[in-house]
């Protein structure tokens, strides 16, 4: 059976009178944090799908000046909508709600003078910020939540500078930044001279970077200065194995950058993480190699990227079955059901799509073998459902099976 939100409800469908909600959930920790010695707060948003599927494990976004409730509501519809259209991946998103931002999102100095321009506001101690993830978040999350290895970071003004920081000073914390018109001022650029000594020695950084700025603004000019120095050095070094990204942003000022850089850093990223659609009906029409063979290759290629095991999600595989099908690929169709049933044992659902992609095929004793196995499967596993949802597929497997009983 064909479950999938991400590709095939419209927007057509969601602008006509589409009622079922898919929305996120939304939760706040409070606790006393050691490294700041008082009690801190984070904000999380679970991706719609975090409640049906019990098992699907999700990357995650740190969002910092998560405080600041609109940028955490810009990135997670953002988020939402793009992942529920199909055009992105879902993300747990975790908002870092911030107290002093100077104190936490800025390195130590290297001259005196930094701290003497910002007067009475203490700055340089993104140390303590970092204690508190990687002691207390990190873990807190990883704990709690059903989480993959990947995290992205996201930071806007300071917030940005301290994602930047953080590559060379914590490397091993995220795997991708987004840098939204960063503070690279700070300290006589200080950040832009670490990055040209760090590649001076480094000949890689296996890191995807996306950096915005904008036009407007005296502030914002002397911030897209900085950045444009960081793009210089990177690109003059050329690393390997770096996904980087620089985008001026014409006519738009140092509020109005986070609405557009979000939008297309996911984009960007997205090139990464899933197949476009031009990309996919391509692999699928190519018979010179299997087009599950073709999925493994890019989950393989994108493991090495993101640094661990990446595999579709049942939902994700499922829609690649299906559009096989829409190809009228029924054999590639069943090489993908195959390999999703190998990855997803208990998932009952899959069984159903197998046995549809035998009966285009025209074999219906093995669709009537496979509705029966998507019976059995749904009632061993039916602790996982609802009342509902579980009758639902019930009456629908035993609808199926019948029909080809009957045909």
């Amino acid at each position: 059976m064909k479950i999938n939100i991400l590709i095939a409800v419209t927007l057509l469908t969601f602008y006509s009178g589409f009622t079922q909600q898919y929305s996120g959930i939304s939760k706040t920790h409070k606790f006393e944090s050691k490294a700041f010695e008082e009690e801190r707060e984070i904000h999380v948003y679970l991706p719609f799908s975090y409640t049906e599927n019990k098992t699907q494990q999700y990357p995650v976004i740190y969002l910092f000046d998560g405080q600041f409730d609109p940028l955490f509501d810009l990135t997670s519809g953002t988020m939402d909508y793009m992942s529920q259209v199909g055009e992105f991946n879902q993300y747990i998103i975790v908002g870092i709600k911030t107290t002093q931002r100077p104190r936490e999102f800025t390195p130590m100095y290297t001259d005196e003078k930094t701290q003497e321009g910002w007067g009475e506001t203490k700055v340089g101690e993104a140390h303590i910020l970092e204690n508190h993830l990687q002691n207390e978040v990190f873990p807190l999350i990883e704990k709690t939540y059903r989480t993959q290895p990947f995290r992205l970071a996201i930071g806007h003004s300071l917030g940005g500078t301290f994602v930047l920081n953080s590559l060379l000073s914590k490397p091993a914390f995220f795997q991708a930044v987004i840098a939204i018109s960063p503070n690279l001022m700070y300290d006589n650029r200080q950040i832009n001279n670490r990055f040209d000594t760090y590649f001076k020695t480094h000949d890689s950084l296996k890191k995807f970077i996306y950096v915005s700025a904008g036009t407007i603004g005296s502030m914002e000019n002397n911030f897209r200065t900085a950045s444009e120095n960081l793009d210089a050095i990177i690109k003059y070094h050329n690393p390997k194995h770096l996904e980087y990204h620089f985008k001026v942003l014409e006519g738009e000022n140092h509020s109005t950058t986070p609405i557009y850089t979000i939008n297309r850093a996911f984009s960007e990223m997205a090139k990464i993480w899933t197949i476009s659609e031009e990309k996919l009906e391509d692999l699928i029409k190519d018979e010179s190699i299997s087009f599950v063979d073709d999925l493994k290759s890019f989950y393989s290629q994108l493991s090495e990227f993101a640094d661990y095991d990446v595999l579709p999600s049942v939902d994700q595989i499922n829609t690649f079955g299906y559009d096989c099908l829409y190809y009228k690929k029924n054999e590639e169709a069943l090489g993908v059901f195959n390999w999703a049933i190998s990855l997803f044992p208990d998932n009952a659902n899959l069984y159903d799509s197998t046995a549809e992609a035998y009966l285009k095929s025209g074999n219906n004793e093995e669709a009537s073998r496979y509705y029966q196995k998507a019976l059995d499967v749904l009632e061993k596993t039916k602790n996982d459902y609802d009342a509902e949802t579980y009758d639902y597929y019930k009456s629908m497997f035993i609808k199926n099976r019948d029909a080809v009983g009957k045909s």
